[in-house]
């Protein structure tokens, strides 16, 4: 029997598994293209940075994307550009007060951004509060909120039709001697902590600043902290290399440390993020057992560096400049010596070096908005006459 139709279908047999085992390739080769191409466009950014993540096994991959987001959120959380959005990663507990303090601000302050001045019924009564609203209002800012800590000023500001928020706050014992003022600003750490909590960035403005722009606008919302300088001059307000001399080392006696005045606890914006609510807390815990002064211990934590059990709490700061953010000493001692109209107008000036300060707030109301020249002459440069 002739056995030609077996050979044939041997060899039917082996070209068809030819074909199959082509087209197999060709299938393969087909997908791993297209698998290329969707992760190439699906990664291009990271790709032309170079931080797209390697091929992972499919079970690894779920968590290196996870991971690359993690690494995201941290990046924009450390150069401040996210500050809000960082904060909102991490969930706090709301009690009563801080849900209804969240629903106030999505009122008054929708864009998660809040100019908060903290007061008594002592400015109140004074005029100094009716004063520091007057900046406010024509400045145009309207995402402000006045924490009044008493009764008689909630009232009040809410019949004057001025966004008011009442959180009353106990002064602790170890701040209770060190004067009314000292001991209502170092209320202001725990205060700036829930509105941080809750995701808003916040501007805290003492009361004895005169807002003359709306200061929203002249912020640079790169750092964690922005803050005003007691400093009066660019090396005294943004730091300088100091040279220091101990002849008792001999000819290694010379050496070199950073100075720069310190950060005014009375004019600063921060970011929402968890290093500054660690910031708020640490300072609200410090205060309310230690008889310190709020703008020391402010500075210590922003300033303090890293150091065996001491970790900072890392902070990113810029300083303010201070002919926008100016304070009393660089208006009284140099701007107001300079020729009419050589100068631009401050955005907020803060009445920190000298007495008399509400006085001096009107004058300078008067001297930038109503144009009157005269209005800062009659103060002295610094707090006596003759100076």
């Amino acid at each position: 029997m002739d056995d030609s139709t077996g050979k044939g279908k041997m060899f039917s047999m082996r070209e068809r598994n030819q074909v199959l085992v082509a087209l197999f390739a060709v299938g393969m080769c087909a997908g791993i293209i297209l698998s290329e191409r969707l992760y190439i466009s699906s990664n291009r950014e990271d790709i032309l940075r170079g931080t797209a993540l390697p091929n992972k096994p499919r079970s690894d991959r779920s968590a290196g994307v996870a991971a690359a987001g993690a690494r995201s959120a941290q990046q924009l959380a450390g150069n401040g550009l996210a500050g809000n959005t960082a904060a909102a990663a991490v969930v706090y507990p709301k009690d009563a007060q801080m849900q209804a303090l969240e629903r106030y601000l999505l009122q008054v302050a929708p864009n998660r951004e809040v100019l908060i001045g903290v007061s008594n019924v002592n400015p109140l009564r004074e005029g100094m509060l009716e004063t520091f609203l007057k900046g406010i209002q024509q400045a145009g800012v309207a995402n402000y909120v006045v924490v009044a800590l008493d009764e008689e000023t909630e009232r009040e500001l809410k019949f004057r039709n001025v966004n008011v928020f009442y959180m009353p706050m106990e002064i602790s014992k170890s701040q209770a001697e060190t004067g009314a003022n000292h001991a209502v600003s170092a209320l202001k750490f725990g205060i700036i902590k829930k509105f941080l909590m809750l995701g808003w960035a916040v501007l805290l403005s003492d009361i004895d600043v005169c807002i003359l722009q709306d200061p929203f606008k002249h912020l640079h919302r790169d750092h964690d902290l922005e803050g005003m300088s007691d400093g009066f001059d660019a090396p005294t307000a943004y730091g300088q290399i100091e040279g220091y001399d101990d002849p008792s080392m001999g000819w290694a006696r010379f050496a070199q440390k950073e100075s720069h005045f310190n950060l005014n606890s009375g004019l600063f914006y921060l970011a929402a993020n968890p290093r500054t609510v660690e910031l708020m807390q640490r300072l609200e815990t410090r205060l309310g057992r230690e008889k310190y002064w709020d703008q020391t211990a402010y500075n210590e934590e922003i300033f303090f560096l890293s150091h065996d059990h001491y970790k900072s709490p890392g902070v990113t700061v810029r300083v303010m400049s201070i002919y926008k953010f100016m304070n009393s000493k660089v208006l009284f001692k140099e701007v107001r010596h300079k020729a009419a109209g050589s100068s631009a107008m401050p955005v907020m000036v803060h009445i920190n070096y000298h007495p008399d300060k509400h006085d001096r707030m009107k004058a300078v109301f008067k001297y930038y908005l109503d144009k009157d020249l005269d209005a800062l002459t009659p103060f002295p440069g610094g707090s006596e006459k003759g100076t």
